[in-house]
């Protein structure tokens, strides 16, 4: 009935995502694992492992499309992924009032990189594609020495200025199931780098964020046309201030093995969509 979906560049699942299928299928919901790239055919999916989607974008796009299409639901709403998958939905959320780390969409093109950061007085900067997973080709440029290769960059990019208190503080993901704040992590990079991707060795562990975070995070939710049944919102913090790095609505990690009734929750969210109650 439900399909958590991996990928083929990362065909097994995490160990950490099989009691929530376990749970699934104890809760009358049949949970398996499979490649997208194989369409699996089952009622509902929820695409939590598609960790390689950001390499064939379109691909992807048109699968989300096709299986709608067919009458399958996805966990969140489709068009809330397709309008994630593409980064410049931070530059929409900066519209809408959210408090995001300043972000500026081009092309990689060395000249325009400069550009922005002349004109935005910015020493240092942080680029990223605008469609990308797990830190690939993030990159910190400064000025006057801007050197990347295009063909990294199909999209383009989105620039923001370097936050040094990532150093620091690290990012802290909030978890929110059926609107709720669930649970929440650090993800802490190690001596020396400042990207909080696993890849980079980053350290994950519990964390309690201020009320205020947490109403930040909240507020950032209730800007979205629906409410999705998970979602984890990143950012730094500066004080009690949370200033937002990424939303994730496609395939974050969701971290359930972190809290205690984590895996409980996403089986209650999940449960709410198949019912049709959201």
């Amino acid at each position: 009935m439900l399909t958590i979906t991996t990928c083929l560049t990362y065909p097994e699942p995490p160990s950490n995502l099989l009691p929530l299928a376990d749970a699934l299928t104890r809760d009358n919901i049949p949970t398996a694992f499979a490649p997208w790239q194989n369409r699996p055919k089952s009622a509902f999916i929820l695409p939590l492992c598609a960790w390689d989607y950001a390499a064939e974008p379109e691909a992807f796009g048109q699968w989300l499309t096709e299986a709608e299409a067919c009458g399958q639901r996805f966990i969140n709403p489709v068009r809330l992924m397709r309008w994630n998958m593409d980064k410049r939905y931070l530059c929409d959320l900066a519209e809408w009032g959210a408090d995001v780390i300043p972000s500026v969409q081009t092309s990689s093109e060395k000249e325009k990189l400069e550009d922005i950061l002349k004109n935005r007085g910015w020493r240092e900067a942080v680029v990223k594609p605008v469609i990308g997973q797990s830190g690939r080709g993030v990159a910190k440029i400064r000025a006057g020495e801007v050197s990347l290769k295009a063909e990294d960059y199909p999209q383009g990019v989105i620039v923001q200025p370097y936050i040094r208190e990532i150093e620091t503080a690290g990012e802290t993901s909030l978890v929110f199931l059926d609107g709720r704040f669930s649970h929440a992590v650090l993800r802490m990079p190690p001596q020396g780098e400042w990207r909080a991707n696993s890849a980079y060795g980053v350290a994950v562990s519990p964390a309690a964020p201020p009320e205020k975070a947490v109403e930040t995070a909240r507020q950032i939710l209730d800007m979205l046309p629906e409410i999705p049944a998970y979602a984890r919102i990143d950012g730094t913090l500066i004080g009690d201030r949370l200033l937002l790095n990424e939303l994730e609505l496609v395939e974050p990690a969701l971290y359930l093995h972190t809290a205690e009734n984590a895996v409980a929750d996403m089986v209650q969210a999940v449960k709410r969509v198949i019912a049709g109650r959201r």
